[in-house]
């Protein structure tokens, strides 16, 4: 759950530990129930936050999303940014992602500040090839994606 006394700024200024990664979610993540099943943490302290210079889509011939670099500031790709990630759910969230997806650096607004953190993207030069046209929000796969997603992820129902 969003912690409402703990900002961005909170947080750059307080001490935590390196081995940590801060990580902006866009897509399926965003479901908390996917995020604590895949990473293994709880929603743990996070922001809302939005990603500019980017655009969001739904793959081609899939229901999950990806972003794309744009350079438009005025293109906002939704989200939220976990903050200290543990190594061990990195890797868990590393695993979770397809091939395609490259992790990277990425500056999101955080509230009015901008943070550094990583994110899952499609490599430059790629975004023709993965993304289809049509667009992603988190309403239409809650709504007409979900129960199928997580039967085909994780093998089982939906019981949301």
């Amino acid at each position: 759950m969003e912690d409402p006394t703990y900002n961005c700024k909170t947080w750059l200024n307080s001490p935590h530990p390196i081995s940590m990664a801060d990580l902006f979610v866009y897509g399926t993540l965003l479901v908390p129930e996917i995020w604590q099943r895949v990473s293994g943490e709880s929603d743990g302290r996070y922001r809302d936050a939005t990603l500019p210079g980017y655009r969001i889509a739904r793959v081609r011939d899939a229901d999950f999303p990806a972003i794309a670099h744009t350079g438009n500031e005025t293109d906002l790709v939704p989200g939220r940014i976990h903050l200290d990630v543990p190594p061990e759910a990195m890797r868990r969230l590393d695993a979770y992602e397809d091939s395609f997806y490259e992790r990277a650096e990425v500056e999101v607004l955080c509230g009015e500040t901008l943070q550094l953190a990583d994110t899952y993207r499609i490599p430059r030069g790629l975004e023709e090839q993965v993304l289809s046209s049509n667009p992603w929000t988190l309403e239409w796969f809650v709504e007409s994606a979900l129960p199928d997603y997580w039967i085909r992820v994780f093998g089982e129902e939906w019981n949301g």
